[in-house]
């Protein structure tokens, strides 16, 4: 069982990716209305999942 301090930190490093993901999808809406190609595509917002350590298994891996 993961301890208070353990989800905290995963909790943690969720709100970073999301905000992280925020400001990417704002770059992208600005570029789209300014007429340009995206600057982020769905690779660079899957790559926030290995980059903060979020994924499912990384949650269990802590435990071990």
């Amino acid at each position: 069982m993961k301890t208070e301090r353990e989800l905290l930190d995963f909790k943690m490093r969720l709100l970073q990716a999301e905000i992280d993901m925020q400001g990417m999808i704002a770059e992208n809406k600005q570029r789209e209305i300014q007429g340009e190609n995206m600057a982020y595509r769905h690779d660079d917002f899957m790559s926030l999942i290995a980059e903060y350590g979020i994924g499912h298994n990384d949650l269990w891996e802590e435990q071990e």
